[in-house]
């Protein structure tokens, strides 16, 4: 950031805002006048500067819209059209603020979190009134799920020297509060296997006097999915970070990782469906005071201006875990959700080792998953259209078949077989 021209003394959690991976905006003061600047993370040739003075700033996470804060004024202007799109004015200061989404902007109060629509007329809509734990606090960060019945909101403080966080965690269908210890958290969803839909899930990190844990908890269950037990790990510190302690998290839905960044620069990597750790390493020697998602990944911004991201590198993630955490396990669930490399080897041995012990529905259901589909192959059709299975059962052959369908399309060796025994077994209904 220095280097498009914006002063270090202007780079903090008060005056630099990030609320996606497109734009950074920044409140510049000097003696002469006051500015925001707004950053296009797309294309760094495009920050362009407007005269505007607020107490806050921030760009709405999709389109060239910003919301400002003056006061208890708030107001939202299409830059673009160069017109305002909305106003209020509220009852209480607003403590802490961001987009949750393109269309909504949630507003915490020293004692309530609102709701504010862009669109029509309503005024800001109250959610729930902050737990009695939350007093005091410095908000830093608020978080909802996809449909927005649940909501976390989080601020830290230093009672005796040592930071703490307090969580409120919302559930807005029973209206009830849990506050938690935790100092960052986020919602989002893995598949496991056997599911027919996706499993909501809540991942939360603390730091106590014990020690550090991330915990992984389901939310919403769905009737007819398996069951997700809780996770919970333990966040390791080294020696030179004994003070550090987690200050965000960042989930990649597409390999159901979870990104937790700490005080001191650190990123530890999370897989949330077992909660193993998977790397951790410093990426900064700064502090990286604010967050969000970015291609499956991370994005953030340190002290010193420096724009950091983080993600995985679909080549060498899986060899990666398999040389460095042994986990086996984890590399063939990860190849195969995320269609990635690494994994070949093991895939056709193990599927040869099924075969080889009778579990014939395993194999197919393993070879109908398997990563860039390098087992859905004319061989392995010949060998499974040719097994019997028990009776009253799926032959294994069908069972490869509905296990693709029930996530994609078929390939073209596969939809000249399936109409074979289909129309052997006259289940004409698989095929319309």
């Amino acid at each position: 950031l220095p280097e498009l021209g914006i002063d270090v003394s202007n780079i903090s959690f008060n005056t630099l805002t990030l609320q996606s991976d497109k734009f950074i905006c920044i409140r510049e003061k000097t003696a002469q006048r006051e500015q925001v600047c707004i950053v296009d993370l797309e294309d760094t040739t495009m920050t362009f500067r407007r005269p505007i003075t607020a107490d806050s700033a921030i760009m709405n996470p999709e389109n060239k819209i910003i919301a400002l804060k003056a006061g208890r004024n708030l107001q939202v202007f299409n830059l673009e059209l160069k017109a305002k799109v909305k106003s209020c004015m509220m009852s209480e200061d607003v403590k802490y603020w961001r987009w949750i989404t393109p269309f909504d902007i949630a507003l915490v109060t020293e004692t309530t979190v609102f709701h504010w629509s862009i669109e029509g007329t309503s005024s800001p809509v109250k959610q729930f009134e902050i737990h009695a734990t939350l007093n005091g606090t410095q908000i830093i960060s608020y978080c909802t799920n996809a449909k927005m019945n649940w909501m976390a909101l989080i601020g830290i403080s230093a009672p005796q020297g040592r930071i703490v966080g307090s969580m409120q965690l919302y559930n807005k269908d029973r209206g009830a509060s849990q506050p938690i210890e935790a100092h960052a958290a986020e919602f989002s969803e893995i598949w496991l296997e056997g599911a027919t839909q996706p499993t909501q899930v809540f991942a939360f990190t603390s730091r106590g006097a014990a020690g550090s844990k991330i915990h992984v908890v389901e939310i919403d269950h769905v009737e007819g999915n398996p069951p997700f037990q809780k996770r919970s790990a333990d966040v390791f510190f080294p020696p030179e970070a004994v003070n550090d302690f987690p200050v965000a998290m960042q989930a990649g839905p597409k390999y159901e990782l979870v990104y937790i960044v700490t005080k001191f620069g650190f990123i530890h990597l999370y897989d949330l469906e077992t909660g193993a750790c998977i790397f951790t390493n410093r990426i900064s020697g700064d502090t990286v005071f604010v967050t969000t998602k970015h291609d499956n990944g991370i994005i953030g911004v340190n002290r010193k201006g420096q724009v950091l991201s983080v993600g995985v590198n679909e080549e060498t993630i899986i060899p990666y875990i398999l040389q460095n955490t042994g986990n086996v396990e984890l590399a063939f669930r990860m190849a195969s959700r995320a269609n990635l490399p690494g994994a070949d080897q093991l895939y056709v041995q193990r599927f040869q080792q099924l075969m080889s012990q009778g579990q014939y529905g395993d194999a197919a259901k393993m070879a109908a998953s398997s990563p860039r589909g390098m087992l859905r192959t004319e061989n392995t059709i010949n060998q499974l259209k040719h097994l019997q299975s028990p009776p009253g059962q799926l032959s294994p052959i069908l069972q490869y078949f509905a296990t693709i369908l029930e996530k994609g399309e078929l390939n073209r060796y596969e939809s000249i077989e399936l109409a074979r025994p289909v129309l052997v077994s006259n289940r004409k209904a698989l095929l319309e």
